[in-house]
Parts: structure tokens; C-alpha cells; sequence
């Protein structure tokens, strides 16, 4: 009966065990492994409900293609991903689904180029302030950042 009961032991711990191999085998990377988030800033803004640009400097050491998916930041109500259109006419901001960024590059986001947008500041932002973001990427997941509030060029 000892000997019967050991082995339904043994048994079931090694179901357990298999249970964890294969979870931990369907886990992806680390959050950020292989992205390098620098010199992220926002600039003042002393009323509230601006829409104003995020920049941050985006480096992918990684071997595969990456996209920024979305940004939630404390300080504005939303957020959007914009390219800026130089087609016809005068430059126009259009939003887009996500920002690309390519194996073994860096992007700088800029606000006559890829960059962020958020939408509907909570709050006055004065120079010198700082705050944290998360920024989600395709593969990466969930980036935090801080960034700084400066004044404008």
C-alpha cells in the first residue's frame, strides 16, 4: 500500500513538472530584451489639454523587426502613433497603426517624422518635470520609460 502511494506521488509530480517545461517553453523573452529606450521628452506644456509629441530615441539590437504598438502615459488622455505625409501640398501628420523598426537599427521619433502624440494633457507640464511611460512593442511587450518635460527648441 506505502509502495502504491509513493508512485501516485511521484506520478502526479512529474505531470506537474512537464506542466511547468511546457509553459516555461511557451514564454516569450523578456520584456525589452534586445530594445534600448534613451533621451525620451515631451516638451512644456503650461495648459492643460495640449496635444504634444513624445520623442525618445528607440535602438532594436535585435535580429527581427519590431513595431511600437501603443504608449500609456499618466499625463494624457490618449494616445496615437503619427508619420508625417509629404505628398502633395503642404506636410500633414497622419496617424498609423504602429511605428516599424528594423532589426539592428535606431529610430530617433521626431515631430517631422515618426513620432507619438499625446492627446489631451491632465496636466501643466513645466520644465524639469518627469513622469513615466509604457511603451508597448509587437514582440518586446512593455517597456517603462521615464521622460523628462523640456523646454521647447
Amino acid at each position: 500500500m506505502r509502495g502504491g502511494l509513493i508512485v501516485a506521488v511521484l506520478r502526479g509530480l512529474s505531470v506537474v513538472f512537464a506542466a511547468i517545461v511546457v509553459a516555461m517553453a511557451t514564454v516569450p523573452a523578456s520584456a525589452g530584451e534586445g530594445l534600448t529606450l534613451s533621451d525620451a521628452w515631451v516638451p512644456a506644456a503650461p495648459e492643460v489639454g495640449r496635444d504634444i509629441p513624445l520623442l525618445v530615441t528607440i535602438r532594436n539590437d535585435t535580429t527581427s523587426p519590431e513595431a511600437l504598438m501603443r504608449v500609456r502615459c499618466p499625463i494624457a488622455n490618449f494616445s496615437e502613433r503619427h508619420t508625417v505625409d509629404r505628398g502633395e501640398g503642404a506636410p500633414a501628420m497622419r496617424s498609423i497603426p504602429n511605428i516599424p523598426i528594423a532589426a539592428g537599427s535606431t529610430l530617433v521619433l521626431l515631430p517631422t517624422a515618426y513620432h507619438v502624440m499625446l492627446l489631451q494633457t491632465r496636466e501643466p507640464l513645466e520644465p524639469g518635470k518627469r513622469f513615466t511611460c509604457t511603451i508597448v512593442f509587437q514582440k518586446a511587450g512593455s517597456i517603462e520609460t521615464e521622460v523628462e518635460v523640456r523646454k521647447s527648441p
